[in-house]
């Protein structure tokens, strides 16, 4: 048995991309709740996009929910 817990994962990476990406968001006005659930969104649809890749998307995503 592995000691690999892929949820444990995907919540370590949404806390780290939330505080490289919550400067970003607190700039355009969205709240914090937003900009998890879209973050964790974005894993979810590609787990493995690196998070370079990734911040961009994410970035992308936070102008269109809030356009």
């Amino acid at each position: 048995m592995s000691g690999h817990d892929p949820d444990a994962d995907r919540a370590a990476t949404v806390e780290r991309l939330m505080e490289r990406l919550s400067g970003f968001a607190q700039g355009i006005g969205m709240s914090g709740t937003g900009a998890r659930a879209i973050i964790d969104r974005g894993i979810a649809s590609e787990p493995l996009a690196g998070d370079v890749d990734f911040m961009a998307k994410a970035r992308t995503w936070m102008l269109i929910a809030l356009g």
